[in-house]
């Protein structure tokens, strides 16, 4: 059998590249890994942040921005949604330390928006492959105008 296909169970090397690369297979390895996560509306605010993790101390984020996005807005709360190459959203980049605070990160955003890859670029000008929540639901509820963390943080003085 000159032609035959071997077919082996991949070597764990293998099956942890193939994890890695984001191939989609179950090999029962777990996926997550540490990845900032770009903000640009209630999450930048570090105790409301914080509350979602669960955490009892600030986290750390960074100034950070992400190009070829706009936010429209869906009620009080900002969308991200494609933009013009060129057009830049600022916001803050957040380091997500385990699947816990992803999962926790995802509730927190409801069905409304989904992860997506993004490239975000921080005040230094380094940049880094991350994740951001984007908009997934019906473009005609969004309205225009921007979203202003300070006046979101107000809302419990008024």
């Amino acid at each position: 059998m000159e032609n035959a296909i071997n077919i082996a169970k991949p070597s764990a090397m293998q099956r942890k590249f193939l994890n890695d690369s984001g191939d989609l297979l179950d090999l029962n390895i777990p996926s997550f890994r540490r990845r900032y996560c770009f903000f640009y509306g209630t999450l930048m605010d570090l105790s409301t942040l914080a509350k979602v993790l669960g955490i009892s101390y600030r986290p750390t984020t960074r100034p950070a921005t992400v190009t070829g996005y706009k936010c429209k807005l869906w009620g009080q709360y900002p969308a991200l949604v494609d933009g013009p190459p060129g057009e830049t959203v600022s916001g803050v980049a957040y380091e997500i330390q385990s699947q816990d605070e992803k999962t926790k990160l995802e509730t927190y955003e409801g069905d409304s928006y989904a992860l997506e890859g993004c490239l975000i670029k921080f005040e230094d000008g380094s940049r880094v492959l991350g994740l951001t929540f984007k908009w997934k639901g019906d473009l005609g509820v969004l309205g225009n105008g921007s979203f202003d963390l300070r006046d979101w943080q107000m809302r419990d003085f008024a």
